[in-house]
């Protein structure tokens, strides 16, 4: 069911492909920012590995792993509806996507449109560590909704779980390597990257959008640029998402 949070929008569905020929229903909010996530996933293809110069060692390095028993891991921060991890699950073969989305509706909209596929919705804030944060609405649409990390001196039922790259990497160790993080999250990049960053030099392909132009004079972008900058890593731009990809993909 659709109407748990009482949305005034109208919701329709598309038939969008996945895997290697099928197709599947995916769900979203009419007349809204939906349309353009929808867009540019499936339409322009935003996180197209393709692109990079380099996809072919990306392709190598997965071939290789499979000798492992392990399947690639991917992290979709910012999920929003789903469109960016079912693009990730399709074009990344026997991957086990965990996206991640801090807010309600897109939340209930994300677990409907990959259920029964590889990918484990997960409502939660990603963060530098463990705690609990509020959603904040700055205007921007149902993609530019952001997260605050809240203290204890306010009132937990408006809390959402932090989570951090480390400890889904710790969960799924067994089973899993690390493969691609893409982080969207409306600026919350700057807590993300200032502390407890050793996970970035495991992960081969990171995929990050910053949000300097959303909140001016902040400096926000300023933690993952030194944190990118002190590794041996490449540095790539494409549209709006930085691939920062590890030199040393042995």
């Amino acid at each position: 069911m659709l109407n748990r949070f009482k949305s005034p929008w109208e919701y329709s569905s598309i038939d969008v492909a996945y895997g290697g020929g099928g197709h599947r229903k995916f769900f979203f909010r009419a007349k809204t920012s939906d349309e353009r996530v929808i867009h540019e996933a499936f339409r322009n293809q935003q996180y197209e590995l393709g692109r990079l110069r380099r996809s072919s060692e990306l392709k190598d390095l997965l071939a290789r792993q499979k000798n492992t028993g392990k399947s690639p891991l991917v992290i979709d921060a910012g999920a929003n509806i789903g469109a960016s991890a079912i693009v990730f699950a399709s074009m990344v073969p026997d991957a086990k996507v965990v996206a991640i989305e801090p807010h309600g509706e897109n939340f209930e909209l994300l677990a409907r449109n990959v259920s029964g596929l590889p990918i484990e919705p997960m409502r939660a804030a990603l963060s530098s560590a463990q705690g609990h944060a509020r959603i904040v609405d700055p205007g921007e649409g149902h993609w530019g909704y952001r997260t605050e990390n809240m203290n204890g001196s306010v009132a937990i039922s408006a809390a959402i779980p932090r989570v951090t790259i480390g400890e889904i990497y710790e969960r799924y160790s067994a089973t899993a390597f690390p493969f691609i993080v893409k982080v969207d999250i409306e600026g919350g990049e700057a807590d993300l990257f200032a502390a407890n960053t050793q996970w970035v030099v495991s992960t081969p392909l990171l995929i990050v959008e910053l949000h300097d132009w959303m909140l001016p004079r902040s400096g926000n972008s300023r933690m993952f640029l030194q944190c990118v900058s002190q590794l041996d890593r490449d540095f790539v731009y494409i549209g709006e998402d930085i691939y920062s990809i590890a030199n040393n993909l042995s």
